[in-house]
């Protein structure tokens, strides 16, 4: 498994970090999902599209949420992020740490996904 899921370009006049995360698509028992293991946030639903869409709206609400109580480098340091908040940086944590802690990712790695990395952009 590949240890690049994660990028990042800082926008000093928009105050905003553009993070690439990965996304991991699966489906199980006739139901689609969506998830971000470094943000942990999945959206799921009856088809891909689905899923996709309900993740989008679950990653709108925790930019949106953690924007409005000036919460992102808590949260990011709750996930495992390395967070260095003078220099407005962050790291995501390593996937292989990432599936050693999370017995959900664990189990979705051994199943049959797909991935594709997904730019967010987070409000500082």
């Amino acid at each position: 498994m590949s240890k690049k899921h994660f990028s990042a370009k800082y926008d000093l006049e928009g105050e905003k970090l553009g993070v690439g995360v990965i996304v991991l698509i699966w489906e199980e028992d006739g139901v689609h999902f969506a998830m971000s293991p470094s943000l942990d946030i999945t959206g799921y639903g009856k088809t891909e599209a689905e899923a996709k869409a309900s993740f989008e709206v679950m990653l709108q609400e925790f930019v949106t949420y953690t924007h409005r109580k000036k919460t992102i480098f808590q949260e990011l340091e709750r996930l495992g992020w390395a967070v260095n908040r003078k220099r407005k940086r962050v790291v995501a944590p390593d996937m292989l740490d990432m599936i050693k802690e999370n017995d959900e990712l664990k189990d979705v790695i051994n199943k049959d996904y797909r991935k594709y990395e997904r730019t967010v952009e987070l409000a500082l």
